[in-house]
């Protein structure tokens, strides 16, 4: 009798602590993405009306529209001329609000100088890199004939130059001669994902999946990594070589106006002191003038982020319950960018006029 009241009592607790971990996960937890395939432009995308909350590092929601585009709930039917931003997690921009993601504050700073008749929005994917907007622009240019101009966010060399291990989707590749592959592998646990998320069981992606997922058992003595270093960039011996292939590809891939928009991960904070440092600066102005020989804008973010700091005493990346300094852009660091574009948009030769125009 005894034993069947514990039985009873341990079955309520399960289940009782089950809904508890559910409240607050929904809260406090990150939700899990996930994916379907999309026919229209050949990958996989977050479907349609999915809602993504983000808590991890800084604190957002993100509502997913058609063709994977956040915040907006179809962009094949946006009537007015519209800047395309393309990028990796930063311009996804999970991290914060729908109105402080970069294109948003564009939009409001078109507004505020008068022009109300144009448009932006984001396209983002975490990983992502230039080969996959090599083979994307075609396929968002057919479904959103509006598309005025395309503005690609890097914040690494890695994002340009090939043989990257970060590249899993698109890949821009030097072996054995330089060239763009699409992969369009499914992500990791498409099912399970999609099950968890059915279910509102998102703790357990977050908690239980990376834990086995992650868990590599070793017999043999000696030390280990901790599982969490950083992807060293594999260097190219001639970057000027692989970037005119890169950038000549990526400018027959379309006839619109493409700028690029280097924001290096600096300044941050190292050793307890402000680092001004840039690992890719050596081969920042190589891009820069490929990207000149190539017709292709390119805006250095190097100085706006430094006087950034230097002026308000602030960092584009960052958040409250992130380390200082480091991780994606925070509010500020996404104004910063749309600022940027705003300013070579005024003056770069063709997009001006086209601006003018409509």
């Amino acid at each position: 009798m005894r034993s069947g009241v514990s039985l009873k009592f341990w079955i309520g607790g399960f289940f009782l602590s089950l809904l508890i971990i559910t409240g607050i996960s929904f809260l406090f937890g990150d939700s899990v993405l996930v994916y379907t395939w999309s026919s229209d432009l050949g990958t996989w995308i977050r479907p349609p009306g999915t809602v993504y909350r983000h808590r991890s590092e800084g604190w957002g929601t993100a509502h997913f529209g058609q063709l994977d585009v956040i915040g907006v709930r179809d962009i094949s039917k946006t009537g007015v001329p519209a800047i395309a931003i393309w990028g990796d997690s930063h311009v996804e921009a999970f991290q914060v609000e729908q109105w402080e993601k970069m294109q948003e504050q564009l939009v409001d700073i078109w507004k505020s100088h008068g022009r109300t008749g144009l448009t932006a929005f984001g396209i983002g994917k975490s990983e992502a890199s230039v080969a996959d907007y090599y083979f994307q622009i075609p396929h968002y240019e057919k479904k959103c004939p509006s598309i005025l101009a395309h503005v690609i966010i890097i914040s690494g060399m890695d994002d340009v130059l090939p043989d990257q291990p970060s590249a899993v989707h698109g890949a821009f590749e030097s072996k054995p001669e330089y060239r763009l592959v699409e992969h369009n592998r499914a992500p990791a646990h498409v099912r399970v994902r999609a099950a968890l998320r059915k279910w509102g069981l998102d703790f357990v992606w977050l908690s239980a999946v990376p834990l086995i997922k992650d868990t590599k058992l070793r017999f043999s003595p000696g030390p280990a990594g901790t599982g969490r270093e950083r992807v060293e960039i594999v260097r190219e011996p001639n970057p000027g070589k692989a970037f005119s292939f890169l950038l000549s590809a990526l400018r027959r891939q379309t006839a619109k106006p493409v700028t690029f928009v280097y924001c290096p991960e600096a300044p941050t904070i190292k050793g307890g002191k402000v680092d001004f440092a840039d690992r890719d600066a050596g081969i920042v102005p190589i891009f820069a003038e490929e990207c000149r020989r190539n017709g292709i804008g390119f805006i250095d973010m190097t100085r706006d982020f430094r006087n950034y700091y230097e002026e308000e005493g602030a960092f584009p990346r960052g958040f409250s319950n992130s380390r200082p300094s480091q991780g994606h852009f925070n509010s500020g660091g996404h104004r910063l960018v749309a600022k940027a574009i705003y300013r070579a948009y005024r003056s770069m030769n063709g997009i001006s006029d086209a601006l003018h125009t409509h």
